[in-house]
């Protein structure tokens, strides 16, 4: 299995790290949610508690203001059963017993007066300790029912799923680019080993001498070396500079020996056309290929027997074959001899 591409090799770099930090921001997410929720459900607590001691608070302020009510009307009934001023210093006063029983006349009323007095201070001094205590109580708890952060919670969860909101796109940029760089990757795999498969066929196909030099196209020899007393076309020159090796349109032309691609493209009346130099001075030229068929480009360094192009019938052409020429330090010799001397027969096949 081939390795994949830098590019892919990469974008699973890129891939593999949006993955950490998207899981980083959904871990972050998930502790500011749970964080919030605990906030939230201390607070309910805490208002809850809140409203428990404001109810106590406000039940013993009324018991208080009850209990202190009871004691003014008590004083208020002695006044008006002739205690006068005397009997209610008495009763509010910190004096003797002596004192009070001189003021009131009898032992008997005094006692009985006394008795209902004190339940009542006590009472009073009580429920008024209680309402105090119990209002402390509510100030506190309505401190801290306003002290939990709620609100700074709320932001941090807010900040929170921005940040997994962009990791997220970012993690799906990056599984797309990923997907796309290693079909990329896989797409110049085949297409490697495609040409690979091609060039095998066409070194079959061309049929390799052991001297490295292999048919340029499979064929039939149509028309050879030298002067034409017929011309086919009008405009062709009159000497003709190579053979003609019919073949179907489409079919391979291989290259006759390893060399460096020297020229390609439109050449005059040769239609489409490739030049290769193969070193010390020889150079073969392959005519009339299709359009759109040229399959190496100037610069390009092909081997015997290598797919170069495919048979057409462009420029002065009577019908598909293929045009192949021989060069000596760029004069023209006849392809038959030279291609014979290095096993390779022209038009056999």
């Amino acid at each position: 299995m081939a390795a994949p591409s830098l590019d892919a090799a990469r974008a699973a770099s890129a891939l593999a790290a949006a993955e950490s930090t998207r899981a980083s921001a959904q871990s972050t997410y998930d502790a500011a949610r749970l964080d919030l929720a605990a906030t939230m459900a201390d607070e309910t607590a805490a208002l809850s508690r809140l409203e428990e001691v404001r109810v106590l608070a406000d039940t013993a302020a009324l018991r208080a203001d009850v209990s202190t009510r009871t004691l003014a009307a008590l004083v208020r009934t002695m006044v008006q059963q002739g205690g006068g001023t005397a009997t209610l210093d008495a009763l509010l006063s910190d004096q003797g017993s002596a004192d009070l029983l001189s003021r009131l006349g009898t032992v008997d009323r005094i006692s009985m007066l006394t008795g209902n007095m004190s339940e009542i201070r006590a009472l009073v001094d009580r429920d008024a300790q209680r309402a105090a205590a119990l209002q402390a109580d509510f100030a506190a708890a309505q401190a801290a029912a306003l002290a939990f952060p709620v609100a700074e919670k709320q932001d941090a969860l807010a900040t929170a799923e921005v940040s997994l909101s962009q990791a997220t796109t970012a993690f799906t940029t990056a599984s797309t680019n990923a997907e796309s760089a290693l079909a990329d990757s896989a797409q110049a795999s085949t297409d490697r080993a495609t040409q690979a498969a091609s060039q095998l066929a066409g070194t079959l196909g061309a049929r390799l001498s052991d001297q490295g030099w292999a048919t340029p196209t499979v064929g039939s020899l149509n028309d050879g070396f030298g002067p034409r007393p017929d011309l086919p076309l009008p405009g062709v020159l009159p000497f003709h500079s190579g053979v003609d090796v019919s073949a179907a349109c489409g079919s391979p032309v291989y290259a006759a020996s390893a060399g460096v691609v020297t020229q390609t493209g439109r050449f005059g009346s040769y239609g489409n056309w490739v030049l290769i130099d193969h070193g010390e001075g020889v150079t073969t030229g392959y005519a009339h290929i299709a359009d759109g068929a040229t399959l190496v480009v100037g610069g390009q360094s092909v081997t015997a027997g290598q797919m170069i192009a495919g048979v057409g019938s462009t420029g002065s052409s009577t019908g598909c074959h293929l045009h192949v020429e021989v060069r000596i330090d760029g004069a023209a010799i006849d392809p038959q001899p030279f291609f014979a001397d290095r096993g390779i027969g022209l038009g056999i096949g």
